[in-house]
Formats: structure tokens, C-alpha cells, sequence
């Protein structure tokens, strides 16, 4: 159903500190946990719909998880190694592509079928990335057949799995977990090279949960290893970076605005966008530093007078999922913005490169589409209020809603369902904002 969304009046200056928990992090909190042999509790739980499916497949699964969603708490008590259950039902991700590719590796190891699944949009998601060097181990796994592989993907018990080593020939998070998760059950080592650095919050997790893994520069290698929770305390899960970036952006796009954004998650495979933006010349202050398993600390941002760059290749995998968000700062800077060498945006919830188009576009902006980026020149000129086209993308969709704050210019957007997948509290927070 279509929405119009009037951009509020903003008080001058704000302190956040409702950014939800990180959507990485809370997927795999659930499930190396679940495959530990004791119990782990977590804070900050990111009670989102796609962690929330992630959570219910693990149940599914016969793990016993407790949920406290007023607290943002869950206990799981994880069943070990080799301790999962069939299920009869098919396993239902929703719209999560990191549930699906991640929780795959984890099935291709069972001694049992299982189908997993998604919405209608997953189901048009490419998973042989994941499903070709799974089969290269010995993995069982049909899916939907035309140029690609689609879900449902059916997985059947393979007793012949072996450790590879995989090049991956994009660096990704998601297809690097996947097969870390696979290698967990294999007697052989399992070695994925990464072209370049990507999120690591599985290695750090894994690790964690004493996993018996190694990471060599671009090689990661992970052997069988029983999983479990050292700590007798609750583990925090920091806030989502890639949310707070969104008001980030926001603070330094705005024409009179400071925020102050509290505990954000602060891991280095994470967190490049704030270089990105202080290159472009963002006032963006970083303080009170904290670290458990992951880094956190408070960030606060003011207007600011930003001026586009070409974006550095070497950290494109990194901030991969802010591009969108990126993006709308670029249309507040002068000169071109250039960014390149992501090609991957192609593969996530949706086309984002063609959605980043369409986006800047409806707002009458200048940007070039190329293969693997765009080059965006700064400038817009709104001649009517917006239509946005979200192809079902969270990120699109609030990308364009930071785009009609700063602007202050209304827009239409297809749909806002797709936010709930990654931020409940998205518009909770911006009402709090006036």
C-alpha cells in the first residue's frame, strides 16, 4: 500500500539512544549459540522480522529459545553439534538473505532433509554462490533452476562432505559464514580466501564460542570443533551500525541538526562508512569507547558542508550495505561522487544499484549507472513530491525517507512493510526527532 511521508520539523538537537541491535550479529548470536553445548543469554537482541525468523527456524529445529521482547532478551539453550531436529514444515526465512545463505551452510551438514525458504522476493534471490561451492563439499541441494539457483532450496543428508579450500571471487560476509558454518561439522579443514576484508562478526563469534578457527590475512580456516559459551554473564549486542547510519547521514545532511547516537557498534568491518563520510567532510565525533565481544561506543554528528570523492575500492565490501545511504549524502555535496567495484549491491535485497537510480532520480538528481556502481553528481532539483520505488528494500526505502527529512520535501514510497525486516522502531525514532 502506498505511503506519504511529510517530513517533520526537527529540534536542533537530539540524543538517540533506541538504535536497535545488530541485525549480524543477532542472526548469528542464535545460531552458533544453538549449536553450543550450554546456555547463552543475550541483551540487545535485535527483535526484527528477520532475526525473529531466524529465532523461529532454531525452535523449529528443536532448540529451546526464551524471549523477553520488552527487555531485548533471549536465552538460548543450545543443543550442541549434533543435537538439531527435523521438522516436517519448511523453514521459513521471510525476506532475511543472510538467514538463508547462512543457515543453508549449517543444513547441508545435517544427517536429515529439511526445505528452507523465503517470501516472494527471496525466492527471486541467486544462491549458487552459496549452493556451488557447498556441492564442491559434498552437499546435497536442489533448488529452482533458470540462469541460477532459487529457493526453496531442498537439502538432503550428504555422507560424504568434505573441507575445501574455496576462493570466493567477491568478497562476502554471507558466503564466507555459510561455508564456515558447513566446515564446523567436517573432520577435513575448511579454508575460505576472501578477495578482501568483509564483516567478520562470524569469526569473531565462532572464536568466541571457542571455535577451533585460524584468520591469515585473506585466509580463514575453520576445523571441527565442539561450541560453547564461556561467559556467565549476558552477552551485549551493540546497536546496528548500518541503522544508525541512516541518522548519521542525517545529522550531517540536515541544514541545523545534532545528534548524538548512543552505543553503536563500532567493529572495523563495520564502521569504514565514518571515514567515508569525514573524507567528504562530515563532523563526526566518536566517544566512549566500550568493548565486549564487539566494540561500541557513542557517536555525534552536526550539519555539515559535505563535498563528494571517489569511494576507495578496498573498502567497498565493508560498506556495502550503507551504499544506499551514502548515496543520499551525495546528493547533498558538491562535485561527483564515484564508486565502483560493487557489483554485490546487485545480489542483495534487491537490484540496489538500479534502486539507487531510481532513487536519486526521483528526487531529480544526476547519476550515471555503471555495472558495478555509479557516479552521482551532487544537486537535486525536486519539481514535484517524489515517488519511490523500494523494490521491497528496507535500505531504499529508508534511504528516501533520510532524503525527504533533510530536503523537506514530501514523498510517496510504495511500500514501508519492507522496514520491519531490519528496524521496528525506524519511525518511533524519527517521530522523536520533532
Amino acid at each position: 500500500m502506498a505511503f506519504l511521508f511529510t517530513p517533520l520539523k526537527l529540534k536542533h538537537s537530539n540524543i538517540i539512544d533506541t538504535i536497535p541491535g545488530d541485525k549480524s550479529i543477532s542472526h548469528r548470536a542464535i545460531i552458533i549459540a544453538s549449536l553450543a553445548n550450554n546456555t547463552t543469554t543475550f541483551k540487545g537482541f535485535l527483535f526484527s522480522e528477520d532475526c525473529l525468523n531466524t529465532l523461529k527456524i532454531f525452535q523449529q529445529l528443536g532448540v529451546s529459545i526464551a524471549v523477553d521482547s520488552t527487555k531485548k532478551i533471549v536465552t538460548v539453550h543450545g543443543v550442541g553439534m549434533h543435537g538439531l531436529k527435523p521438522t516436517e514444515t519448511f523453514l521459513d526465512v521471510g525476506n532475511s538473505g543472510t538467514g538463508i545463505r547462512l543457515i543453508t551452510g549449517i543444513l547441508a551438514a545435517q544427517n536429515f532433509e529439511s526445505v528452507i525458504t523465503g517470501d516472494s522476493s527471496i525466492q527471486k534471490r541467486p544462491m549458487k554462490r552459496i549452493v556451488d561451492p557447498l556441492k564442491h563439499m559434498g552437499a546435497i541441494i536442489d533448488g529452482q533452476q533458470t540462469n541460477d539457483i532459487y529457493p526453496p532450496l531442498r537439502i538432503s543428508p550428504s555422507h560424504v562432505l568434505k573441507g575445501i579450500n574455496y576462493t570466493m571471487p567477491i568478497a562476502s560476509a554471507q558466503v564466507k559464514s555459510c561455508l564456515l558454518f558447513a566446515g564446523l561439522f567436517l573432520k577435513e579443514p575448511t579454508t575460505v580466501i576472501q578477495p578482501d576484508f568483509c564483516r567478520d562478526h562470524t569469526e569473531i563469534m565462532l572464536k568466541a564460542f571457542q571455535a577451533t578457527l585460524t584468520t591469515d590475512t585473506h585466509r580463514i580456516t575453520i576445523e571441527q570443533s565442539e561450541l560453547a559459551n564461556p561467559f556467565s554473564d549476558p552477552i551485549t549486542i551493540p546497536a546496528d551500525f548500518s541503522s544508525a547510519a541512516f541518522f548519521i547521514v542525517l545529522g550531517l545532511i540536515h541544514p541545523n541538526l545534532s545528534l548524538t547516537l548512543k552505543q553503536i557498534g563500532m567493529n572495523p568491518t563495520r564502521s569504514k562508512l565514518i571515514e567515508v563520510l569525514q573524507a567528504m567532510g562530515g563532523n563526526i565525533i566518536v566517544s566512549n569507547h566500550k568493548m565486549e565481544i564487539e566494540p561500541y561506543a557513542d557517536i555525534t554528528v552536526s550539519s555539515s558542508n559535505l563535498t563528494n570523492i571517489s569511494i576507495d575500492e578496498s573498502v567497498i565490501p565493508i560498506i556495502i550495505d550503507e551504499i544506499p545511504i551514502l548515496a543520499v549524502a551525495g546528493m547533498f555535496a558538491s562535485g561527483t561522487m564515484i564508486l565502483s567495484q560493487a557489483k554485490e549491491l546487485r545480489f542483495k535485497e534487491s537490484d540496489r544499484i538500479t534502486q539507487i537510480i531510481k532513487l536519486v532520480q526521483a528526487f531529480n538528481g544526476s547519476i550515471i549507472e555503471h555495472d558495478d556502481g555509479f557516479e552521482l553528481t551532487g544537486g537535486f532539483n525536486i519539481q514535484s513530491s517524489p515517488k519511490i520505488d523500494t523494490a521491497f528494500d528496507h535500505r531504499i526505502a529508508m534511504s528516501a525517507i533520510i532524503a525527504s527529512l533533510a530536503s523537506g520535501c514530501p514523498i510517496t514510497l510504495d511500500t514501508t512493510d519492507c522496514i520491519k525486516t531490519s528496524f521496528p522502531n525506524f519511525f518511533d525514532i524519527i517521530d522523536g526527532l520533532g
